[in-house]
């Protein structure tokens, strides 16, 4: 299986991950502010991955902006590879890379 992770900057497509446009509707959509929106992501996705499915994704999400903004927040320092692949991977997503590897 191949992923395109450009799906994330577009919003287009399944980035080839089963049931990608729902999960990264419910992303989105957890990320927002509108509850009516996060419900009906939450409900799409629930219709193909069951409860227990909905629950991993939320967990996901919640942890990578935990683990991203905690670490950041506490400046703890990225390894020099961490930093390259942080830029890299944010320059594929549409990012400008940042010298000191903060997230966006």
């Amino acid at each position: 299986m191949e992923v395109d992770v450009q799906v994330v900057n577009s919003g287009q497509g399944d980035g080839g991950v089963e049931h990608g446009e729902r999960l990264i509707a419910f992303v989105d959509a957890a990320m927002g502010v509108t509850p009516e929106e996060t419900a009906d992501a939450r409900a799409r996705l629930e219709s193909v991955l069951g409860e227990r499915g909905v629950v991993d994704a939320a967990a996901v999400t919640a942890m990578f902006q935990l683990n991203t903004r905690a670490a950041d927040s506490a400046g703890i320092p990225i390894e020099e590879a961490g930093l390259e692949r942080r830029s890299e991977m944010g320059v594929s997503l549409g990012f400008t890379p940042r010298v000191d590897g903060s997230a966006p």
